[in-house]
Protein backbone atom coordinates (compact mmCIF):
# COMPACT_ATOMS: atom_id res chain seq x y z
CA UNK A 1 0.00 0.00 0.00
CA UNK A 2 1.76 3.29 -1.30
CA UNK A 3 -1.05 5.53 -1.25
CA UNK A 4 -3.55 7.21 1.01
CA UNK A 5 -7.21 5.22 0.53
CA UNK A 6 -10.32 6.46 2.26
CA UNK A 7 -12.05 3.54 3.84
CA UNK A 8 -15.75 3.93 5.65
CA UNK A 9 -15.72 3.72 10.02
CA UNK A 10 -17.11 -0.10 8.97
CA UNK A 11 -14.91 -0.69 6.59
CA UNK A 12 -12.16 0.05 8.95
CA UNK A 13 -13.63 -2.25 11.30
CA UNK A 14 -13.74 -4.96 9.05
CA UNK A 15 -9.78 -4.33 8.33
CA UNK A 16 -8.78 -4.21 11.75
CA UNK A 17 -11.01 -7.71 12.44
CA UNK A 18 -8.84 -8.43 9.49
CA UNK A 19 -5.76 -7.74 10.71
CA UNK A 20 -6.55 -9.61 14.29
CA UNK A 21 -5.94 -12.61 12.33
CA UNK A 22 -2.29 -12.08 11.06
CA UNK A 23 -3.34 -14.14 7.79
CA UNK A 24 -6.06 -15.37 5.61
CA UNK A 25 -9.83 -16.17 6.98
CA UNK A 26 -13.01 -18.17 5.06
CA UNK A 27 -15.88 -15.05 4.78
CA UNK A 28 -17.92 -17.60 7.30
CA UNK A 29 -15.50 -17.18 9.80
CA UNK A 30 -14.80 -13.59 9.61
CA UNK A 31 -18.81 -13.11 9.94
CA UNK A 32 -18.61 -15.54 12.81
CA UNK A 33 -16.20 -13.26 14.67
CA UNK A 34 -18.18 -10.07 13.64
CA UNK A 35 -21.08 -11.75 15.10
CA UNK A 36 -19.42 -12.85 18.42
CA UNK A 37 -18.55 -9.25 19.33
CA UNK A 38 -22.43 -8.08 18.98
CA UNK A 39 -22.26 -7.35 15.05
CA UNK A 40 -25.70 -8.61 13.46
CA UNK A 41 -24.37 -8.23 9.79
CA UNK A 42 -25.90 -10.28 7.33
CA UNK A 43 -23.59 -12.24 4.87
CA UNK A 44 -23.97 -9.99 1.69
CA UNK A 45 -23.79 -6.65 4.45
CA UNK A 46 -19.90 -8.08 4.92
CA UNK A 47 -19.84 -9.05 0.79
CA UNK A 48 -20.37 -5.62 0.36
CA UNK A 49 -17.98 -4.39 2.85
CA UNK A 50 -14.78 -7.11 1.08
CA UNK A 51 -15.87 -5.73 -2.27
CA UNK A 52 -15.34 -1.64 -1.17
CA UNK A 53 -12.03 -2.91 0.20
CA UNK A 54 -11.14 -5.05 -2.76
CA UNK A 55 -11.64 -2.56 -5.30
CA UNK A 56 -9.74 0.05 -2.86
CA UNK A 57 -7.14 -2.60 -2.80
CA UNK A 58 -7.03 -3.17 0.52
CA UNK A 59 -8.20 -6.79 0.74
CA UNK A 60 -7.69 -9.87 -2.01
CA UNK A 61 -9.82 -12.60 -2.11
CA UNK A 62 -8.83 -16.54 -3.22
CA UNK A 63 -11.39 -19.22 -3.26
CA UNK A 64 -13.26 -17.79 0.04
CA UNK A 65 -10.15 -16.37 1.82
CA UNK A 66 -10.06 -12.61 3.01
CA UNK A 67 -6.74 -11.01 3.54
CA UNK A 68 -5.20 -7.73 3.71
CA UNK A 69 -2.76 -6.33 1.20
CA UNK A 70 -1.10 -4.18 3.73
CA UNK A 71 -0.22 -4.22 7.59
CA UNK A 72 -1.56 -2.27 10.17
CA UNK A 73 1.16 -0.31 10.59
CA UNK A 74 1.90 0.32 6.25
CA UNK A 75 -2.03 1.80 6.42
CA UNK A 76 -1.59 3.97 9.33
CA UNK A 77 1.76 5.47 7.52
CA UNK A 78 -0.23 6.46 4.53
CA UNK A 79 -3.28 7.73 6.55
CA UNK A 80 -0.24 9.94 8.80
CA UNK A 81 1.33 10.89 5.28
CA UNK A 82 -1.27 12.19 3.33
CA UNK A 83 -2.72 14.16 6.68
CA UNK A 84 1.19 15.65 7.27
CA UNK A 85 0.96 16.09 3.43
CA UNK A 86 -2.58 17.99 2.31
CA UNK A 87 -2.45 19.49 6.12
CA UNK A 88 0.74 20.96 6.63
CA UNK A 89 2.40 21.08 2.89
CA UNK A 90 4.85 17.70 4.11
CA UNK A 91 6.28 19.72 7.13
CA UNK A 92 6.41 17.22 9.68
CA UNK A 93 8.11 19.92 11.73
CA UNK A 94 4.81 21.88 11.34
CA UNK A 95 2.75 19.32 12.00
CA UNK A 96 4.37 18.29 15.76
CA UNK A 97 4.45 22.02 16.72
CA UNK A 98 0.96 21.91 16.09
CA UNK A 99 -0.15 18.93 18.02
CA UNK A 100 1.91 19.95 20.77
CA UNK A 101 0.55 23.38 20.97
CA UNK A 102 -2.46 21.97 21.28
CA UNK A 103 -2.11 18.63 23.36
CA UNK A 104 -0.47 18.30 26.54
CA UNK A 105 2.55 15.77 26.50
CA UNK A 106 3.71 14.22 28.77
CA UNK A 107 7.75 14.32 29.83
CA UNK A 108 7.64 10.66 29.17
CA UNK A 109 6.30 11.52 25.97
CA UNK A 110 8.52 14.23 25.22
CA UNK A 111 11.60 11.99 25.91
CA UNK A 112 10.50 8.99 24.01
CA UNK A 113 9.75 11.96 21.02
CA UNK A 114 13.21 12.84 21.53
CA UNK A 115 14.58 9.25 21.20
CA UNK A 116 12.77 8.51 18.18
CA UNK A 117 13.76 11.74 16.30
CA UNK A 118 17.94 10.86 17.96
CA UNK A 119 17.49 7.17 16.38
CA UNK A 120 16.28 7.94 12.65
Amino acid sequence: MKNFVEISDAELEVMKMLWEQKGGIKQSQLLALFEAGGKKWKRQTLNTFLLRLEAKGMVKRDNGIVETTCTYEEYRYTQMKAAVDCLYDGQLNDFVAAFTRKNVITKKEKAELIQILENS
